[in-house]
């Protein structure tokens, strides 16, 4: 299909962003604005992990996944060329902050305690957090009940929201973190950990890939939605930002790309959950 594409062009951004200007910051933000650099350097850099299918991973050692396709919808719309960088999940927000990327694209859930030291934008997905089940080792777990329990062990992926919903509803379980989720599903496989906690598709796809080893407790411990990191101080890139993202979910875009990376996903109101 042909798409609509945004009605407001490069070249009026700064007539927009200089609107209500004055002792509010005047042309200096929009010169020191991400956005506008990006477009004078005709580059656009995109910190991301790359394992984090379908969001984010690597197939014959090039990258792919819908925020990969996300990140590059977005440099076409600046009229600019983007470079991915990658970086271990944990070093992301830093790595925003130090100015060594523009954006953070990387199915990251959009918090309070990490909006205060980012900006982050509309959400563009919603996903649910669940636990992967070890298997036998987890086959008296029927509920989130049974798994918050002294002798349980859990598994979450460091600085992930999984490892934040399993503190908050599985406090009497012991929780141990690892660096990556591959780690974490391997605990699971080899029936050293209970259950792992995480994103609702990864999960599914995991037990997916592991029938004899792995199940789905399909109870929700948190709803996560997934933003797009700005920094903080920055209101022209970060309204810029939202302006593409509602303009792909008026135009058909962002269903688009749920259609070829997240195959039974129900759209609500542009974002997305996995079908039950």
């Amino acid at each position: 299909m042909r798409h609509v594409r945004l009605a407001v062009s490069l070249v009026l951004l700064p007539l927009l962003s200089s609107c209500g200007r004055g002792d509010i910051g005047g042309s200096d933000l929009w010169d020191r604005s991400t956005i506008h650099r990006a477009a004078k350097a005709k580059k656009l850099v995109v910190l991301m992990e790359a394992e984090f299918k379908p969001f984010t991973y690597k197939e014959d050692g090039v990258l792919k996944g819908f925020d990969v396709d996300l990140g590059k919808a977005l440099a076409d719309e600046l009229k600019v060329d983007v470079e991915y960088r990658e970086r271990a999940f944990d070093l992301l927000a830093n790595e925003l902050i130090q100015g060594k990327g523009d954006l953070v694209i990387s199915g990251v859930t959009a918090t309070p305690e990490r909006a205060l030291s980012c900006s982050f934008s509309e959400p563009y997905y919603l996903t649910r957090t669940i636990a992967l089940l070890g298997v036998p080792r987890a086959d008296g777990v029927k509920s989130l009940a049974d798994l918050n329990a002294a002798g349980r062990k859990v598994v979450a992926q460091g600085a992930s929201t999984g490892q934040y919903a399993a503190q908050k509803h599985l406090p009497k379980a012991e929780l141990l973190t690892f660096g990556s989720e591959s780690e974490c599903v391997l605990q699971v496989v080899q029936g050293r950990a209970d259950a792992f906690i995480y994103d609702e598709w990864q999960v599914r796809e995991h037990a997916r890939r592991n029938p004899g080893t792995t199940r789905v407790l399909p109870e929700t411990l948190s709803i996560e939605p997934y933003a797009i990191e700005c920094r903080k101080g920055d209101p022209d890139t970060l309204g810029w930002v939202n302006l593409v993202l509602e303009a792909m979910k008026l135009d058909g875009r962002l269903a688009e790309l749920y259609a070829k990376h997240l195959p039974g996903i129900d759209i609500h109101a542009g974002l997305g959950f996995v079908k039950k």
